[in-house]
């Protein structure tokens, strides 16, 4: 993340249509549904569901069926950054009514490389997946994602590289922008500008009036590459700021997207009404903010609270901050409740199970528009 990413973002815009001037997508209000009749949700295409009724990922023959292989060039395409943020709400709202399953992130070593999955399914669209992905000083960051109907039991489609992992916490990092952000936020500050700080960016300018950006990294080089590279493909004002304290003050939204083993920046800097989205670490020894700005924030959330719980070295252990943590999925069904003046804080740690429901999207999409390699199974 943020500084210690140099690579170009490329486009992570996605589909054939140009994205200078993205769509604003005003807050949607999220009914909660009460009951669900048995039988009933989404098959994979998205379509409504019912018991005796044909689904797109039903078997045509004994054992046949094709599977479908996304590439990273193949996801851009097929999802742009505004439908990513509305699948990752359509999410959070099936696990506020009870119909996501998923389960903490697990996995193992072998030396200093270590093995990460992090499962989840739906209940609602009859689909279940996993990600995995690799830690560790690897020279490539391969990932896979794959997604299975839950009523046939057919892998249905594969991810294979680091497009829809960055696209989902973008997308995460929007909902909860769109939830916790005032809605007439307008200057975006970002300090540690690499890969997935551009997807923050790509989020942001989805869900809120976004007319300037103000970023930071510690390579100069690389940030006034990205800024040029940022202010073209945005159609908008992005500015070098000459440090982090330039690109947060005065900003409505602050992103922080680094690898930082120490605070970047300082809660004195966020101005009131300010929304903070935290994206590295967040563990004691190893934390890019401090507990001063979760003390100040008047609402502090996060996609996947009880993982965080149950991580000993999680920085807000035994401060008396855990307790009144929100989950992300909770403050979309109920709204949030904030003055004007108030700053909050969103901690994102990544969902499990939400790539699973963002692959849906691309899969989705890439039926429709012959897009990806077919594999018969």
């Amino acid at each position: 993340m943020g500084d210690a990413l140099t690579g170009a973002p490329g486009n992570p815009a996605a589909p054939d249509s140009a994205q200078s001037s993205p769509s604003l997508i005003p807050p949607r209000e999220i009914q909660v549904r009460k009951e669900r009749k048995p039988g009933q949700g989404r098959t994979l295409d998205g379509s409504k569901g019912l018991s005796g009724r044909r689904s797109i990922c039903q078997v045509d023959g004994p054992g046949a069926y094709r599977m479908l292989l996304l590439t990273d060039a193949d996801v851009q395409r097929c999802v742009a950054m505004r439908d990513a943020v509305q699948a990752m709400r359509e999410a959070l709202q099936s696990r506020a009514d009870g119909l996501m399953v998923t389960s903490p992130r697990t996995g193992f070593k072998v030396g200093t490389t270590g093995l990460v999955w992090t499962p989840g399914g739906f209940e609602d669209t009859f689909t279940l997946g996993l990600r995995l992905y690799l830690t560790g000083d690897v020279h490539r960051g391969d990932q896979l994602v794959a997604l299975w109907d839950a009523k046939t039991g057919a892998l249905r489609c594969l991810a294979l590289g680091a497009a829809l992992g960055r696209l989902r916490t973008g997308a995460i990092g929007g909902a909860a922008m769109a939830a916790m952000a005032r809605e007439d936020a307008a200057v975006l500050g970002v300090v540690g500008f690499g890969a997935q700080a551009w997807q923050q960016v790509e989020a942001a300018l989805a869900v809120r009036p976004i007319r300037r950006v103000q970023a930071y990294r510690r390579d100069r080089d690389e940030l006034v590459r990205l800024v040029d590279a940022g202010s073209e493909q945005w159609g908008l004002e992005v500015v070098a700021a000459p440090d982090a304290r330039a690109a947060v003050e005065g900003a409505d939204i602050v992103v922080t997207a680094t690898n930082a083993a120490e605070p970047v920046i300082q809660a004195d800097w966020v101005q009131p009404g300010t929304h903070v989205n935290a994206l590295g670490p967040k563990y004691v020894g190893r934390q890019e903010i401090g507990l001063d700005l979760a003390e100040r924030a008047a609402v502090l959330a996060c996609d996947f609270p009880e993982q965080y719980r149950g991580e000993e070295d999680f920085f807000l252990q035994g401060t008396g901050q855990l307790e009144r943590m929100r989950d992300l999925a909770e403050l979309l069904a109920s709204g949030v409740q904030r003055a004007p003046s108030d700053v909050t804080l969103f901690l994102s740690h990544g969902l499990a199970g939400t790539e699973v429901r963002l692959l849906q999207a691309a899969y989705a999409q890439a039926k429709l528009r012959g897009i990806g390699q077919e594999i018969a199974i």
